[in-house]
């Protein structure tokens, strides 16, 4: 395996210049007095360290938007696991013999780009959307910005609920339903009983693949409320923080690192209860 070593050299060049430089640079603003960034100005000997940054997270803004930022979420992943967990026991209890082409229906609007999705699916729940023009009816949400972005999170991310369900029923071996069967539990014990205990670690990989992705993105929230700060989530939040006119590099690294703890954390999580990785495709 030594000789494939070698192959590894671009990832890893890729990975401290995208990913541990950066890093690094957002410990260096979350930490220190410097409060702001240019390749010609910076220096890291005009570095102070200071905790005095830690005071933004009690921020009030913060707070809310970080609050908001979870309800939304929460509400989105469980209207995911509420759709997705009967359309992937349907799809794995089927006989239809290419049934992974049903997969394919939810697969295929992921190989566009997640921005379109996200205008494509914002336009079609606003006015004079392509229901009104053709079926003269509407879905317009704009009135309910917090529902809309709400609907949008949960159509957008119930792929990722849907597939790690998915696997894990598939690869459930039948044998177990039959001995349940044989044993008198009907088909509603067996399913309280015996699959959706077996089916857990696929349950909480996805909702954990559904509720990160839809409480720290600032995309979804930007198109759909039109940045309206009454429905600022805490990706919108950062964004701001190293955007706008005046930036304010500190604040938006420590909320950042605060964030990214957080995913690392449930990812650790996740790693530790599917140890095998048996939700992964």
């Amino acid at each position: 395996m030594k000789k494939f070593k070698k192959f590894s050299i671009p990832y890893l060049v890729w990975l401290v210049l995208f990913t541990g430089i950066p890093l690094f640079l957002m410990v260096i603003f979350a930490f220190s007095t410097i409060e702001s960034f240019s390749a010609y100005s910076f220096h890291l000997s005009d570095f102070r360290f200071t905790c005095a940054n830690l005071s933004a997270l009690w921020d009030m803004v913060f707070l809310k938007a970080f609050g908001r930022s979870l309800l939304y979420a929460g509400i989105a992943t469980i209207l995911c696991l509420l759709l997705g967990y009967p359309i992937a026991y349907f799809i794995s209890r089927s006989h239809f013999k290419h049934k992974y082409l049903i997969l394919l229906i939810f697969i295929m609007p992921m190989w566009t780009n997640m921005l379109l999705r996200i205008q494509t699916i914002n336009s079609l729940l606003s006015q004079n959307s392509f229901f009104t023009n053709v079926f003269g009816f509407t879905l317009d949400l704009s009135s309910l910005k917090a529902f809309k972005l709400i609907a949008v999170m949960t159509i957008v991310y119930l792929p990722f609920m849907i597939f790690p369900i998915y696997t894990v029923l598939e690869k459930m071996d039948k044998s177990v339903f039959e001995a349940s069967n044989d044993l008198g539990a009907g088909s509603i014990k067996t399913f309280f009983k015996v699959t959706l205990p077996l089916s857990s670690k696929g349950i909480f990989s996805g909702i954990m693949m559904v509720f990160l992705p839809s409480a720290m993105g600032f995309t979804i929230p930007k198109i759909v409320t039109q940045s309206d700060p009454h429905y600022t989530m805490v990706g919108q939040l950062i964004e701001r923080q190293f955007k706008n006119y005046i930036t304010f590099y500190n604040t938006g690294s420590m909320w950042s690192l605060i964030i990214i703890i957080f995913v690392l954390g449930s990812l650790y999580i996740i790693s530790k209860i599917d140890e095998d990785g048996e939700t992964l495709l």
